[in-house]
């Protein structure tokens, strides 16, 4: 069939975005065909626009996760989901008015469940669930810091973490827009970057000892500031570069002290062990629609505004996070 897309031929800056159609297979036995109903934007979106990433074609259709209904089946032992409103992750990019999806990658919602708020919990909630639950030295109890705090992972994380037991959890934003976001998500407290960008002694004047546990999406030289305020047997958790630029340690600044860094990728898990995968949005997604994580900052754009979105998110001037709707 054919489907609306917005897609790119070129890496480069948003305005490579343009609309088109193209040809959608019929589900494969493993898959169904979803009609979207919104799609999420990630940081991984444009990384990929802008060739960092590894992506399918040209043409380049993005969009990893998405809320929709199931319009057709690829085997019998999957008819029951048709008609059915699901969220999960894509075979084909979401940025998209159809799209296929694995069976073992969806998660069925309820009716009532808005379509910004769906759209914007599956991989904010797996990957917050999975860093503090599968990934990290988290315990009840831990003092976090989170970079990118006012971001759609920074917030998830924030207030997963006070619901896990946190004892502090330190955020760090770009701009004071962005600090009472992260405070009611459940920050103890927030730092401003553009007010001191040698945040770890900002840090240090909070928590003299350091901090247990430090969430960093933006690498580059963040990582040796981390590791000026990392605790002995503390962990760095590394699960992005939106700078653009990876960061350099030394082994020498872990053995001595017994501090670990680590790197996490949901996306790697949905693709190398998607039954591990499938056991995260089963424990994780329920908090999204019951509630206990709330997404309560969603900037929307139309579908075929995606430059626009993509624009916005890399001037750090949206909270939260942003989801296309298909119109």
């Amino acid at each position: 069939m054919k489907h609306a897309v917005m897609a790119f031929e070129k890496f480069g800056a948003p305005d490579v975005f343009f609309k088109t159609e193209l040809e959608l297979p019929d589900p494969d036995s493993s898959q169904v065909l979803v009609e979207t109903e919104a799609s999420s934007v990630n940081f991984a979106d444009i990384m990929a626009r802008k060739g960092f990433y590894q992506i399918a074609g040209p043409p380049f259709v993005a969009g990893i996760d998405f809320v929709g209904r199931v319009v057709k089946a690829g085997s019998e032992s999957s008819e029951g989901m048709v008609g059915k409103r699901i969220v999960g992750f894509g075979d084909t990019g979401s940025y998209a008015t159809h799209l296929l999806a694995n069976v073992d990658l969806v998660f069925e919602i309820p009716e009532e469940m808005d379509t910004a708020t769906a759209a914007a919990s599956p991989l904010l909630t797996c990957t917050s669930y999975a860093i503090l639950r599968k990934n990290s030295a988290f315990n009840q109890g831990t003092s976090l810091l989170v970079h990118a705090a006012a971001g759609g992972i920074g917030l998830t994380a924030i207030q997963m973490a006070r619901a896990f037991g946190a004892s502090s959890i330190t955020a760090l934003v770009s701009s004071h827009a962005k600090v009472e976001a992260t405070l009611r998500a459940g920050a103890s407290e927030v730092v401003v970057i553009s007010d001191t960008p040698d945040y770890p002694s900002e840090i240090r004047s909070i928590h003299p000892d350091g901090v247990n546990l430090i969430l960093n999406s933006v690498a580059g030289e963040t990582i040796q500031q981390d590791l000026e305020i990392l605790q002995p047997g503390g962990q760095l958790v590394v699960f992005g570069m939106s700078s653009g630029d990876p960061g350099i340690f030394k082994t020498s600044q872990l053995h001595h002290s017994s501090r670990t860094v680590a790197g996490f990728s949901f996306g790697n898990i949905r693709k190398t062990d998607p039954k591990m995968a499938r056991d995260i949005m089963a424990e994780a997604l329920p908090m999204a629609v019951g509630g206990q994580v709330r997404f309560d900052e969603i900037t929307e754009f139309s579908l075929f505004e995606v430059a626009n979105a993509h624009e916005r998110i890399e001037s750090r001037s949206t909270i939260g996070k942003v989801v296309l709707i298909p119109r």
